[in-house]
């Protein structure tokens, strides 16, 4: 019996100890149990856990990191960057901290902020594709466009398996009319994932803009079938004007028209569609002209500021 008693209070104490290191945990052992929370989606004992190992370690650079990731994603963008912030007065190079605020400025459109912070996270990795494309697409925002190519041509590169990243090297160089080189980086894209829509509506607009309409048709079309949208049905119909197929061009504007009323260059398209139905048709179609004048109406009751439109309403509009 007494050695029985013995063992239970040997239990006891071992207990007691235990119980007693959790309440004094190190910093790191805070910060380890943030991180587990966090995983597991307990953002609330995530942030308790990280504020105490950062209260109990001011330089504790990863808990800083670790809340303002939790903070960002919340959208507390004030509240990420000055723990970013903290991290880099004690890692002025550490890369996830540059790069996330980085993030965060161009967020914010503090476009200079922005590239300063890529520029020192690159400084670190200066092959990492994420951080150089995203120096891209500020440098394009910022009116750098060829710098931009620059750093975009770099990720790709880095990371040559990335549709994302072939894509958007694609957007850069159609935005400085490189249709060319465009229209290669969006098939590359493809060629890797043939599932994104943007992509075929990206490259349906660099056919069409070198004239390549039946391509521009082709692909376009296979964009409407991965996921109807308003803009991928204006191209269509604006394509299929062009190739003067009238019949399909007014099927793909009233299919844009049918996702949103209000959407102005299907407005037009329609009314100029139909307008030149009614020109060429056999007998005198006043009932398509007046169709395509309603249209132009309904544009210009949108936005007036259409010359060219309210010229064309003055010129067509049936006479009695």
């Amino acid at each position: 019996m007494k050695h029985r008693v013995l063992g239970h209070l040997l239990v006891i104490t071992l207990l007691l100890v235990l119980g007693g290191c959790s309440d004094q945990a190190s910093p790191l052992d805070l910060y380890l149990q943030g991180q587990l929370a966090a995983e597991q989606g307990r953002l609330p004992q995530a942030m308790a856990a990280l504020s105490a190992a950062i209260r109990e370690n001011p330089h504790l650079g990863v808990a800083y990191i670790a809340r303002a990731n939790i903070l960002q994603q919340q959208g507390d963008y004030e509240g990420a960057q000055k723990d970013y912030q903290e991290t880099l007065k004690t890692e002025p190079y550490n890369f996830t901290a540059n790069f996330q605020l980085g993030v965060i400025y161009q967020h914010l459109k503090k476009y200079v902020e922005a590239t300063e912070a890529f520029k020192r996270a690159l400084e670190t990795r200066p092959l990492d594709p994420a951080a150089n494309m995203n120096l891209a697409l500020v440098s394009s925002q910022s009116g750098e466009a060829m710098q931009a190519i620059y750093y975009a041509q770099v990720a790709v590169k880095a990371d040559p398996n990335s549709a994302p990243l072939h894509a958007n090297l694609g957007v850069l160089y159609a935005q400085s009319q490189f249709h060319a080189a465009a229209i290669e980086q969006f098939k590359l894209a493809i060629e890797i994932d043939s599932h994104v829509p943007e992509v075929y509506l990206n490259l349906g607009q660099e056919y069409y803009s070198t004239a390549a309409f039946d391509q521009a048709r082709n692909v376009l079309e296979t964009a409407r079938g991965l996921a109807p949208s308003t803009r991928v049905s204006e191209r269509l119909g604006a394509t299929c004007y062009r190739l003067k197929d009238y019949d399909r061009a007014e099927a793909a504007y009233r299919d844009a028209l049918k996702l949103d009323t209000n959407d102005i260059p299907s407005l037009n398209g329609l009314g100029a569609t139909l307008m030149s139905k009614a020109l060429l048709s056999s007998t005198r179609d006043v009932a398509g002209a007046r169709a395509a004048v309603g249209f132009w109406n309904q544009s210009l009751a949108l936005d007036k500021n259409q010359p060219a439109i309210q010229n064309l309403v003055n010129q067509y509009t049936p006479r009695e």
